[in-house]
Parts: C-alpha cells; sequence; structure tokens
C-alpha cells in the first residue's frame, strides 16, 4: 500500500509504540488519529506531530466509543485506510493463581475484545472500498509466554490467532493484517513493568537497557503495511527461544499419540 496521503487510526497513541507508528505514519505523508483513553497523552503526541495530527478519545472496551471515535476521524479526514489496534495493558510479575479474576477479565477486554472491537468498527468500510490495512499489536509474549506473565501472555497469543484468521478473512477483499511482535520498547507500559521486575528475576536496570525507541518500531509498521507482510517482529535475539519452542512442538507431531 501507498502510504502517502493516506489515513491512521492508531488506538493506544498517546506515547510509546503508539507514538512511534503516529510517526512514522506522517514521515510517510499520512494524517493520523492518536486515540487514547488518556486523551492528555494523546493531546501531547498530537501536539508534536502537527496539524496532520487529530487526538480524540477512546476506550477501547466500548463499542460506542469506537463509533463516536470513528464518526469523529471520518469527520476530519474522510476515511481511515489503516489501522493500529496497538492499545493494550501489560500486568504484574504474578502466579496465575494469585492472579484475580477481575484484573484478569480487564486484560482481556482490554487486550483482545479491544481489538475485536476496533476490527468490527473499520473493517467493513475497508471491506466495500476493496483496500486498507490492519495491524494487531501481540508481543513478544504472544509468541514465547514467560513465568509470571500468563495473564498477560494469554491475551497476547489470543490476538497472534485472531490477526492470522483475520489475515485470511479480509485478504479476498484487498485488506491486509500485520501483526507486530514488539519486544520491550520504551513507554509508559515498559517503565511500569521494569518498575516490577523483581517478580521476573531480571534487574529494572537490565530492562530498562534493552527499551527500542519507538519510532524505530514505527518505521518497521509502515514498512509491512507498504509490502503487505504478515509479521513485524522487533527484537530477533529472541529468536533462539522462539525456535527450542517450536521445536518441542514439532517433536510432539513426530512422536504421535502411541510413540514407537
Amino acid at each position: 500500500m501507498e502510504l502517502a496521503g493516506k489515513t491512521a487510526f492508531v488506538s493506544g497513541g498517546g506515547g510509546g509504540i503508539g507514538g512511534g507508528m503516529a510517526e512514522a505514519f506522517v514521515e510517510k505523508g499520512m494524517k493520523v488519529v492518536l486515540a487514547d483513553v488518556q486523551l492528555d497523552y494523546a493531546k501531547e503526541e498530537a501536539a508534536r506531530l502537527g496539524e496532520q495530527a487529530l487526538p480524540l478519545a477512546l476506550d477501547v472496551t466500548s463499542l460506542d466509543s469506537w463509533a463516536a471515535a470513528r464518526e469523529a476521524a471520518i469527520a476530519r479526514f474522510g476515511r481511515v485506510d489503516v489501522l493500529c489496534n496497538n492499545a493494550g495493558v501489560s500486568t504484574t510479575w504474578t502466579s496465575l493463581d494469585q492472579f484475580s479474576p477481575e484484573e484478569f477479565e480487564r486484560v482481556m477486554a482490554i487486550n483482545v475484545t479491544g481489538v475485536f472491537y476496533g476490527i468490527r468498527t473499520f473493517a467493513g468500510d475497508m471491506r466495500q472500498r476493496g483496500s486498507g490495512h490492519i495491524v494487531n499489536t501481540s508481543s513478544m509474549n504472544g509468541l514465547s509466554p514467560y513465568r509470571g506473565l500468563a495473564t498477560y501472555s494469554a491475551s497476547k497469543f489470543a490476538v497472534f490467532g485472531l490477526s492470522d484468521a483475520v489475515r485470511d478473512e479480509l485478504a479476498q477483499d484487498g485488506v491486509g493484517v500485520s501483526t507486530l511482535f514488539p519486544g520491550l520498547v520504551r513507554s509508559r507500559m515498559s517503565m511500569n513493568r521494569a518498575s516490577g521486575a523483581q517478580g521476573s528475576g531480571v534487574s529494572r536496570e537490565a530492562l530498562e537497557a534493552r527499551m527500542m525507541d519507538p519510532l524505530r518500531v514505527g518505521r518497521a509498521v509502515a514498512r509491512a503495511i507498504e509490502t503487505d507482510a504478515p509479521y513485524i517482529v522487533t527484537h530477533p535475539e529472541h529468536k533462539a527461544h522462539f525456535e527450542a519452542r517450536c521445536r518441542a512442538l514439532l517433536d510432539a507431531f513426530d512422536a504421535g499419540l502411541e510413540p514407537g
């Protein structure tokens, strides 16, 4: 997809990866809608990016909020060509059996249902036009789960599976779908996770040192949209861990139900 002159709608656009996406899109000559539950954060990003950026309040767990945001985006820019379902929340490093049911439901509502609502809101317009692209933010934890982050990993694995299925569903209508698998990227969410790193066995300083510049991620997302790439991986150093997990799964296929 040629990006110049197009409009992108970014949930969780008030900073971090969402802010990096928006900045990369503006570099490409796009207009951007920065939608965030914290409107002040979205306004700060929009002020930095200029008149081509529109800040909006968005609660991704509310279809009514999505509908209002879509209406405002179309009123300002005419249409939305790219949807980035990027809003999400992390969790504290907690054993799953100690995790509260209320917090589990909140994480799923934001990280999974929020992605569904975004697609539900914008995919129909894209299908009718025969063009568009959707980017769903999963995580490295959506490829390789880690102890203490079972709830977060479950939500991000769900985004991965949902995205692959939707990519197949929308391809015939000219709409692309990419899944973003970021490692640690400099953001409020990552800083909050680093502050509670004692449960991970990794120091806060070590986690902060790994954090990538959000603009680098945003530029990778822009390239993926241009080429209709299915996956975007930010931190290749995790490849060996993922390969080991895949190898174990493939070995299970080979072993069969009754080895020998």
